[in-house]
């Protein structure tokens, strides 16, 4: 990281190219690197056009540094600038090391914990990180935790990703022609990465944060006659039921919500209304099967946790307790909306 008066400069060339950084600087935090107002009394205003955003398969390493493998779509000087602004405050600031240091304290936990997370379909070394070709897969798992979805591609936005999450923080605005984070902020610049648990938090991005839902994870499991299988996982939307699928004798449910501190009652809801079609499914006692089958995988991943050394041991611990205080917000069900949808069709 250069000096502040780097920091101003490279802010300068940023708002040449289109790009707006107002009021902010790039200084440790309690999350590690991250942006804060330089005058708290005064907004912030982060925002990168659709022009400036790098789709992610045009990114590459290149003697060591991350580019823009065409630039010809580009601003002129805008990818020198993109290369400067990764090795000097991002990729080589801190997101090399970092990401490294995440996929190492994974891989070098014990066996059993791994195979576990294996199982309910949090962790799987083979697929995440081989270790065959430690650079490329470095930048892989690098611009995972840096990219997102815009218009149907999954892009880089430099200036916003250097950004830390908070789940009680707003999202980014997509609404114009770009992607913009602004106003007051009497701290760090916080912004809501997505939707998510604490567990696949961590398991993404290396960092323990108490969300407010909690998604199932991955299991099988025998409901009355029927094999459910269970695909963990959050979706985007959250608050719609789960998605459904009849193959052969199995029925497969889609990133099923579990709890909502927001919404206590909507989870059961949602499952109900998403089994309503199904014969010989009592979606209440299943809704209660699949969040057994959860709290005993995760008390059972804390127990082979326990006396593990190491940081990521200690993160992984408080995952498992963040996700069990997640899944607990529930009780009850919307009863309004379950009467409601019933009676939709007699009225129709």
């Amino acid at each position: 990281m250069g000096s502040a008066s780097d920091w101003h400069a490279f802010l300068d060339e940023f708002r040449t190219f289109g790009g707006k950084a107002e009021n902010v600087m790039q200084r440790k935090g309690a999350f590690g690197m991250g942006l804060f107002p330089i005058d708290p009394a005064k907004p912030v205003d982060l925002f990168i056009p659709d022009a400036l955003l790098v789709p992610i398969e045009n990114i590459e390493l290149r003697d060591g540094e991350v580019v823009i493998k065409d630039e010809s779509g580009f601003p002129e000087g805008y990818g020198d600038w993109f290369r400067r602004y990764q090795a000097n405050y991002s990729w080589g600031a801190e997101g090399r090391d970092n990401t490294l240091a995440l996929e190492e304290g994974l891989k070098n936990l014990p066996d059993e914990v791994q195979t576990l997370m294996k199982r309910v379909g949090l962790y799987n070394a083979d697929n995440r990180f081989p270790g065959k070709d430690l650079d490329q897969e470095l930048l892989q798992r690098f611009i995972q935790t840096r990219c997102i979805n815009r218009k149907d591609r999954r892009v880089i936005m430099p200036m916003i990703d250097l950004l830390n999450h908070a789940p009680s923080a707003k999202p980014y605005d997509m609404s114009g022609d770009g992607i913009g984070v602004a106003g007051l902020h009497d701290g760090e610049v916080l912004v809501k990465y997505s939707v998510s648990d604490p567990l696949r938090r961590l398991i993404a991005y290396g960092f323990n944060a108490p969300e407010p839902l909690g998604f199932s994870l991955s299991f099988r499991l025998q409901h009355r006659d029927r094999l459910i299988v269970v695909q963990g996982g959050g979706g985007r939307q959250p608050l719609q039921p789960c998605g459904i699928e009849l193959k052969d004798d199995r029925v497969v449910l889609k990133q099923p919500l579990l709890a909502s501190s927001a919404s206590p009652k909507m989870p059961r809801t949602l499952l109900i209304k998403a089994c309503r079609s199904l014969e010989g499914i009592d979606a209440h006692e299943l809704f209660e099967q699949i969040h057994q089958s959860n709290t005993q995988a995760l008390v059972q991943m804390l127990r082979k946790l326990q006396g593990v050394e190491g940081d990521l041991a200690q993160r992984l611990r408080n995952g498992c307790l963040d996700q069990l205080a997640a899944l607990s917000h529930h009780f009850g069900q919307r009863d309004d909306l379950l009467t409601e949808e019933s009676a939709t069709p007699a009225a129709a």
